[in-house]
């Protein structure tokens, strides 16, 4: 039996009601996946693989290009076709071949193994649960990292949240300028400061109270959000 509440004649049903919907693979009732898909686009997914550099598990090439197969031969020449090393010698015994195939050259490989590269294909962000954090990075620019509002965050707050802190009074989280203009208790995020924000104090161990009558956020979820105010709200 549908559960309801009379205020001055107008039938208002409890937020439970709304939650009577199919699972998605999320486990949002009526959800769409959005809330727990992972950068490839799979609901529950693990994401770009462990020294992987695209969803199709392809690995940068000694070009410095994500997937073009391209390896140094046995003279250390990226793309090279040398199987022998009685051809990697120069013509001239005080030159080198560097890695481009060139005598003399003064192409080398980076710390990233590029040929002639600048280290930016293996420079990036190092946080795991940064949107764009991968481990196929070993240089850090953590400055880079970021946690997007309107493909991470927004897709959680509308499958768990909304259906109650919508446009119904106190609390709105259907917008971003609505988060940030807080409720009836004001302010609900410390910008860069999670612990101390009162939205991730309310969906993390060990005083957890929303989402109320549904299953509340993985790990993963409370992570990004927590992310996301570290990284200063960022829309």
């Amino acid at each position: 039996m549908n559960k309801f509440i009379l205020v001055t004649g107008i039938l208002l049903f409890s937020c439970s009601d709304l939650f009577l919907s199919e699972l998605d693979e999320c486990g949002v009732p009526g959800g769409d996946n959005s809330s727990c898909v992972d950068e490839c686009g799979i609901p529950n997914g693990n994401g770009i693989l462990e020294g992987a550099c695209d969803c199709n598990n392809n690995i940068v090439g000694c070009d410095g290009i994500c997937g073009s197969g391209h390896i140094f031969d046995i003279c250390g020449v990226c793309n090279g076709t040398e199987t022998e090393t009685i051809n990697c010698n120069c013509e001239n015994s005080n030159e080198l071949l560097d890695c481009l195939g060139v005598c003399g050259g003064t192409a080398i490989i980076d710390d990233c193994g590029v040929c002639n590269g600048n280290n930016i294909s293996c420079t990036g962000c190092m946080i795991p649960g940064s949107d764009n954090y991968s481990s196929a990075f070993i240089i850090e620019d953590n400055e880079s990292c970021y946690v997007s509002y309107d493909s991470t965050i927004q897709p959680i707050f509308k499958n768990y949240c909304v259906m109650c802190h919508g446009s119904s009074g106190g609390l709105d989280l259907s917008s971003y300028e609505d988060l940030l203009f807080g409720g009836d208790i004001g302010p609900v995020i410390s910008f860069g400061d999670s612990i101390n924000s009162i939205l991730w104090q309310v969906i993390s161990p060990p005083g957890i109270t929303m989402p109320q009558d549904m299953e509340k956020l993985s790990n993963k979820q409370i992570n990004k959000i927590a992310l996301w105010i570290q990284f200063g709200v960022q829309e």
